[in-house]
């Protein structure tokens, strides 16, 4: 009875132990999610040059059969996310974000685009979240696939989000890979390559009128 009973505390130590480990892996955020202060102004000012450089590529004139390309890294990005993220989702896409939701940065790697925030999922207790997706173009249009999810630096089955992310391709469905201009042009993006540290994307800019 004594050994039975000596099992059994070492039984409930070790699974202590287990999910203790479990709940510090889950609050870990990877090494390269450090949200940048938008307020230092060399963050402000990278993520000023960073977007007039994108609006500037987008923008330029070029013949339509030319192909062309702009590559977007992780820094110039996260500088962008840390401040403008909120103004651009609010004023452009008439979105709000999410109060629960703080930090989101992203970090690209060759096998697909990690995206990072702290999320509150429950009140007062933010845990940083990843999802990372596979982006690509297909058909005219923008698809996305979450491959990983992460809880901190603790993997989740993507099967338990099954149903979230059926919505999410439902909402994506129609993401035509055109970013259309001012002046009735049309950047149609034809491929995404995914680097270490930076996203490529290849384009040509269609003229107004033209199918």
């Amino acid at each position: 009875m004594k050994r039975l009973f000596l099992s059994f505390i070492v039984a409930i130590a070790v699974l202590a132990g287990v999910v203790g480990v479990l709940v510090w892996v889950s609050l870990q955020s990877p090494t390269w999610y450090v949200p940048p202060d938008y307020s230092d102004p060399s963050v402000a000012k990278l993520a000023d040059r960073a977007e007039y450089r994108f609006n500037e590529e987008l923008h330029k004139i070029r013949p339509e059969d030319e192909m062309w390309r702009i590559r977007l890294g992780d820094k110039a990005m996260n500088a962008w996310l840390s401040g403008r993220l909120e103004g651009w989702l609010t004023h452009d896409q008439e979105i709000e974000m999410p109060p629960e939701i703080h930090g989101p940065q992203v970090h690209v790697t060759d096998t697909g685009i990690w995206t990072y925030a702290n999320v509150e999922i429950s009140e007062g207790s933010p845990r940083p979240l990843g999802i990372k997706w596979w982006v690509w173009v297909d058909s005219g249009e923008f698809k996305f696939e979450p491959i990983a999810i992460r809880l901190g630096k603790l993997p989740l089955p993507i099967a338990l989000f099954d149903n979230q992310i059926a919505k999410l391709h439902a909402k994506l469905s129609d993401a035509k890979a055109e970013i259309p201009l001012l002046d009735d042009r049309r950047v149609v993006v034809q491929h995404i390559t995914h680097e270490n540290g930076s996203i490529v994307f290849t384009c040509y800019t269609k003229l107004p009128n033209r199918p």
